[in-house]
């Protein structure tokens, strides 16, 4: 990966780990569905996050069409 990409694939991460995080703890939504679908954020976020830094491609890479 290039430097750019992994700039854009950390930032990326950072702001699906934001995402989880607001929605395992801040919606009104109920509990279970709260918890998995901000778990399942949290866990592409952290797992991006840890691609970019090493230069390894994401999860998140191989479902959608980002770089």
């Amino acid at each position: 990966m290039k430097n750019g990409e992994r700039a854009f694939v950390i930032f990326f991460g950072l702001l699906l780990l934001g995402a989880g995080i607001y929605a395992a703890l801040l919606t009104e939504t109920p509990g279970a569905w709260r918890y998995i679908g901000g778990g399942v954020l949290f866990a592409l976020g952290v797992n991006a996050v840890y691609g970019g830094l090493i230069g390894k491609r994401p999860w998140i890479s191989k479902i959608g069409p980002l770089p």
